[in-house]
């Protein structure tokens, strides 16, 4: 036995010396540091692509406008534009997105309509919110977008991110005077006075036969009688009474006033000058008391004042009826 472990350990000892190798040195407490070869990570790698680069590709780096427009270039007051945009970013899903008009010129605001968080992609009509308003004038419009990283501003591509807007005034509404049917019977005429004043405080004239009573109008008979006088000459009352009526009819007498006259009749002035009223309705009057000045508003061919003689009333109920001015208006040109 002694012989054959002699003759073992030359071969044991090999053996031991690389098993010895192999095992860590833990009995001093030392950790030996790896050679050659790369440590571990302290934190797993992701599996998936990171926000805004799906299938591993990376997201473009600014939004494109493909598509912006307006329905109509000229809207009016009140109406809201339509709108048409598409935006892409390839690897995003969606931006942020506004529309700015900005006025041509110093008049104006700028409004902003935030469209908030929009689909790439997809042709979309925003709704136009309720609250904002286009004040008439001339714009400028531009889409604006930004990506997910914020600083991702728009780049206009495909379409030019602008169009021009040019939003109306809205026209005023048709004032025209009543119309009542054929008179029945009127009140009976006063008669012609000296008393009173000429209703055009200034050089005047009559006109020709197509500025008298009854002459031929498109659609109806002339109801008054023309006094031409150079515009801005003043027009004033005839006689003492009440002023019932002020208004604008643009497509016939333009700025008109009518008032009651302390004799019984009404009178009817038109085509006064534009910002030229001098007087209220209810307001009391005197003779020869200012009410407005001569025009050539609604429709009128030059400077003058359409006058007017109404027995019932002015055009207050089937009695009423205007009366040829003629006589009373001679009587009155002292």
């Amino acid at each position: 036995m002694r012989g054959s472990t002699r003759r073992s350990l030359p071969l044991l000892l090999p053996g031991l010396l690389a098993l010895g190798a192999a095992l860590p040195a833990q009995a001093s407490g030392a950790v030996s540091p790896s050679v050659g070869a790369a440590s571990a990570p302290s934190y797993p790698r992701p599996g998936g692509a990171e926000f805004g680069q799906p299938n591993g590709r990376p997201s473009a780096a600014h939004p494109v406008a493909k598509v912006f427009r307006i329905g109509r270039h000229t809207i009016t007051e009140g109406t809201a534009p339509r709108l048409a945009i598409r935006i892409h970013q390839r690897g995003v899903r969606a931006v942020t997105a506004r529309v700015v008009f900005r006025p041509i010129g110093t008049s104006g605001s700028i409004v902003r309509v935030n469209l908030g968080r929009v689909r790439t992609g997809l042709l979309l009509h925003p709704a136009w919110p309720s609250a904002t308003v286009l004040q008439p004038g001339r714009y400028v419009v531009s889409l604006h977008a930004a990506g997910p990283a914020g600083g991702q501003l728009l780049r206009r591509a495909s379409a030019s991110g602008k169009a021009p807007l040019t939003v109306k005034a809205k026209p005023a509404p048709l004032v025209s005077p009543p119309v009542v049917g054929p008179p029945a019977v009127p009140a009976p005429d006063p008669g012609i006075t000296n008393d009173g004043v000429f209703p055009v405080a200034g050089a005047h004239s009559l006109g020709g036969d197509d500025a008298r009573f009854g002459s031929g109008r498109k659609g109806h008979e002339h109801q008054g009688q023309d006094v031409i006088a150079a515009e801005g000459t003043p027009v004033v009352a005839p006689l003492a009474g009440t002023i019932i009526a002020r208004d604008y009819q643009p497509s016939a007498a333009g700025f008109y006033l009518a008032m009651d006259a302390a004799d019984g009749r009404s009178f009817f002035f038109a085509h006064c000058q534009k910002d030229t009223f001098a007087v209220t309705v209810g307001q009391a009057v005197a003779a020869g008391q200012q009410l407005c000045r001569v025009g050539q508003t609604g429709d009128a061919s030059g400077p003058h004042l359409h006058f007017e003689i109404w027995i019932g009333g002015w055009r207050r109920d089937k009695t009423s009826a205007p009366v040829d001015p003629l006589a009373q208006l001679l009587a009155w040109d002292k």
